[in-house]
Formats: C-alpha cells, sequence, structure tokens
C-alpha cells in the first residue's frame, strides 16, 4: 500500500463494492491499518471495506482525526448507503468521536477492545506520560515487551506476531508517546448522550492483559441501551489477529 503525502490515508484492501454496505476499519495505536488483515476476505463477502491510516510520523489532535475521517467517509456515502463503523484499542476512541458526529448515518457501531478504559488507569497513564522520556534507543526493546502482552501466544501463529511488532516499530518513539497523549485525554462520558441511539456491537477479549476491556465493554453496556456484548473467552489484545476469530461473524 502507498500511503499519500496527506497524513491521514483511506485506501481500499479490495476492489470498491459500491452495492454493499460501507465498512470502515479504525486502527490501533499503530495506525498503519494494515493488521486487520486476516479480517478482510470474510469481510469483503458482506461489505464495501475501507481502512483509515494515520502517518508514521503525524501528530494530528483528535479534532483533526475526526474532521479528516469524516470528510472521507462522506464522500463515499451516497444517500441511502449503510454504515458501519469498526474501531479497535485507540481506533475505538477514533470511532466514538466520528460515530457521535454521525449518528444519524451509522447502521451499527463495532467496538473491539475499546481504548476508552486508558484515562481510568491511573498507573498506566502517569507510566504513558513518563514514556516521552524513555531514550529512543530504548524503544525497540520497550516495544518488543509490549507486543507480547497484544497476543495469547497459543492463538497467534509466528509470522502474526512479526507483522504486529513491525507495525508497531513503523510508528516513531514520538509520535508513539503523541498517540498516548491522545488516549490519556480521551473522555468518554462527554460522549456517551451521542451514542445512545446507535446500534452498537461491544467486544472484548477476555484475556486482555493490556486494558481491562471486559470491565469497559460492560461499563459502556450499562450506558448505552442499544448495544450487546460479546466476551471472547481466550482472546487477547490484538484479537483480530487470532486465527479463530471472524469478525464477519461477530458483526
Amino acid at each position: 500500500m502507498q500511503l499519500h503525502s496527506d497524513p491521514l490515508s483511506f485506501f481500499k484492501p479490495r476492489p470498491a463494492q459500491p452495492h454493499l454496505p460501507l465498512f470502515v476499519l479504525f486502527p490501533g495505536m499503530d495506525g498503519t491499518g494494515r493488521l486487520f488483515y486476516k479480517q478482510i476476505d470474510r469481510l469483503a463477502t458482506r461489505f464495501d471495506i475501507r481502512c483509515l491510516a494515520i502517518a508514521s510520523d503525524d501528530r494530528s489532535n483528535w479534532h483533526a482525526l475526526v474532521d479528516r475521517s469524516m470528510q472521507f467517509i462522506i464522500d463515499e456515502l451516497p444517500e441511502g448507503r449503510e454504515l458501519y463503523l469498526c474501531g479497535e484499542s485507540f481506533g475505538a476512541c477514533w470511532a466514538m468521536q466520528v460515530a457521535s458526529r454521525m449518528a444519524k448515518s451509522i447502521e451499527k457501531l463495532v467496538l473491539i477492545n475499546p481504548a476508552s478504559s486508558f484515562v481510568r488507569l491511573p498507573w498506566l497513564t502517569e507510566g504513558s506520560a513518563l514514556s516521552s522520556l524513555l531514550p529512543d534507543n530504548m524503544y525497540p526493546l520497550s516495544t518488543r515487551i509490549l507486543a507480547k502482552f497484544l497476543t495469547n501466544a497459543d492463538r497467534v501463529t509466528p509470522e502474526d506476531r512479526q507483522n504486529l511488532l513491525d507495525a508497531m516499530l513503523s510508528v516513531t518513539p514520538q509520535t508513539a508517546a503523541w498517540r498516548l497523549s491522545l488516549l490519556r485525554q480521551f473522555r468518554i462520558n462527554s460522549l456517551l448522550p451521542a451514542l445512545v441511539d446507535i446500534p452498537i456491537n461491544l467486544i472484548a477479549g477476555e484475556h486482555d492483559r493490556l486494558l481491562p476491556s471486559v470491565l469497559e465493554v460492560r461499563f459502556l453496556h450499562q450506558q448505552l441501551p442499544k448495544s450487546n456484548t460479546t466476551l471472547l473467552p481466550a482472546s487477547g489484545h490484538a484479537c483480530l489477529l487470532e486465527q479463530d476469530i471472524n469478525l464477519a461473524d461477530l458483526v
């Protein structure tokens, strides 16, 4: 995939299918949009898929990310076309902000291990604030350690684990620190009133060792009357890389 000069890209992982509902994928902290590859073929039987991607050195704020991604979506959304938004981790926070401003256009919002819990974890927010002080030569090692917490080794192939690590390492240390700062700024309570009328699928891996995703989706389910919850009993944080997870069926 070739990214353009725009720091935000909106790409087609498969040929366009304008007769199908539009399904937009919001990536996690890596921002590449490439880590959905195990899900694309099955999703493409039911949806016209687009992936968002952020340039590896981009430090846009939430406002800019939301505005630009909304414009991409609106440009491909003729009247009457169904729209699905799906965000994983960091991308779930991004997708919720877009959904809050496009609520009447959305058929369904899918949130996977949402990082909206980040700000309620003092040890994590304080630790992430210190990440900007980490020497650059320590970044690859710390990233490799973090990657081990994102997957259940028994459920993800060595090749997929390497692809995850490569995507994480494609982000500069400064950009990683910036995206962590965006999570520290994110506040779910201000969005809840705009999300209450949207059908929402909340998905969490019960073995998520990075975030308390099960608690978070249960909290969101209590706040959002049109939501339903799916718990994946053996899954970790990067569950979409696992061999037996089928996002198309979960949707």
